[in-house]
């Protein structure tokens, strides 16, 4: 299994367990005009969990893992979330 640790900005909701997560990537030789986004998911599978229940723009930790469902092909899937002050 691989495992991610990872700091963002929580981005808008897709639905009740999915939402968007912006991160900056830790290096990279190109500029982006925008910062990488991947969906992410709480690991219970509750609909509005704190993952999704947390406002937009909130700084977080993440521990997870990466998963591939159909609907969004890779996921990060949220083990433990963390709000960054």
């Amino acid at each position: 299994m691989n495992s991610v640790n990872i700091l963002g900005f929580l981005r808008e909701i897709i639905d009740e367990k999915f939402r968007y997560f912006e991160y900056e990537p830790p290096f990279s030789d190109e500029n982006y005009d925008t910062a990488p986004r991947i969906v992410v998911k709480y690991w219970t599978d509750q609909p509005n969990s704190r993952l999704s229940t947390l406002p937009n723009d909130t700084f977080v930790a993440i521990h997870g893992h990466l998963d591939n469902i159909e609907k969004f092909g890779t996921i990060l899937l949220v083990e433990q979330l963390e709000v960054v002050k």
